[in-house]
């Protein structure tokens, strides 16, 4: 059976790897009495495991409540690509592939190529967003000040619409997944610090749409986009207690650094690192590809025509599995927690 390859798109020190180290832990926990799993390969688990271990290790420094601190990562300029198994009763393991590149190559003709060429094989694109320059000090534009420098909405829509075709992205899910959005979501269900009773996820799904209008626009902009991209929100606590609290400038380097702390009113149990919702951008990935498979659309090479009808019922009833493991908005207007389907040509 093919892989599933899976593109992360997003600025510098957005905290993917952290991301992804939460999404490998709490999909075991999403998964759990299903028949299904997801095991990172050996190199991936030492990779996730020590981000696990330095973003624990970062947030015991607020044991102290007034404590703040940065938590912001070392930027790399590497591919990066995490390998996942996975795995349904009646089907030989699939592998997943997670490939992560620097911002910056959607603005280096150098590797155009390449990035061309893993969008190709993708079934997935994941856009990743630094929620805390999306929505701090927002503008009359709708999103904050920061976004665009740090975000670079504008950079991955011109990629989309002046570097790839709409043959060239028809057909995959795109994925807008904001990141470290603890402070809005702790905002909003915490009565003592809500005063003006504000719904900020809502908001968040909404600055989302706005920060990134461009790209939103163009992969909706034909027939052929809208009847064949499926497109979703889809907000996550990175490491869940912890707060964004405001930007500060380093003196000697001048970048805008983000600064953090432990959120007042919080339950003892949502203390420390206690990531939430990280499983769902992989859940929302595994469900769309399994209905490709149900589909027919998702190639598969190796197999008798009796193989692959019991492969077809094996991967309808992961499917089934999986779609009921989706976190989702059931309105046609209001997200839920931030989460929302802009998009769903296949009704999944």
């Amino acid at each position: 059976m093919a892989d599933i390859n899976i593109l992360m798109l997003g600025g510098k020190r957005c905290g993917k790897t952290t991301v992804l180290s939460s999404m490998s832990m709490e999909i075991g926990k999403a998964l759990a009495g299903t028949r299904l799993q997801l095991l990172p390969m050996q190199n991936t688990d030492v990779k996730l495991r020590n981000a696990a271990d330095v973003i624990r290790k970062k947030i015991g420094e607020f044991d102290n409540p007034l404590i703040r601190t940065t938590v912001d990562e070392n930027p790399t300029g590497a591919r990066d690509v995490y390998e996942f198994s996975f795995q349904m009763p009646g089907v030989k393991p699939v592998v997943i592939n997670i490939h992560d590149i620097p911002g910056e190559w959607l603005t280096d003709p150098l590797h155009e190529k390449e990035v061309r060429a893993l969008i190709a094989v993708s079934q997935v694109i994941i856009i990743a967003i630094d929620t805390p320059y999306l929505f701090y000090k927002m503008g009359r534009e709708g999103y904050g000040q920061y976004h665009e420098e740090y975000n670079k909405p504008r950079e991955i829509a011109n990629f989309f619409k002046n570097s790839l075709s709409p043959a060239d992205i028809q057909d995959r899910m795109v994925l807008f997944v904001p990141l470290k959005c603890e402070r809005y979501y702790h905002l909003t269900y915490t009565p003592k610090l809500n005063a003006y009773h504000r719904n900020y996820m809502q908001e968040l799904f909404e600055a989302v749409c706005i920060g990134y209008r461009d790209l939103l626009f163009y992969l909706r902009s034909t027939p052929q986009l809208a009847n064949s991209l499926t497109i979703a929100v889809t907000p996550i606590l990175s490491a869940g207690g912890i707060d964004f609290v405001k930007f500060v400038k380093d003196e000697q380097t001048g970048r805008v650094m983000s600064l953090y702390q432990e959120p007042e009113f919080l339950a003892d149990s949502e203390k420390g690192y206690s990531p939430r919702f990280c499983e769902q951008p992989i859940v929302y990935a595994l469900t769309y590809v399994l209905r490709l498979g149900v589909d027919g659309q998702w190639k598969m090479g190796g197999f008798t025509k009796s193989a692959q009808n019991s492969n077809q019922l094996a991967m309808r009833e992961a499917y089934e599995t999986l779609r009921r493991k989706m976190k989702r908005s059931h309105s046609s207007t209001y997200s839920a927690d931030g989460f929302f389907m802009i998009q769903n040509p296949k009704n999944i």
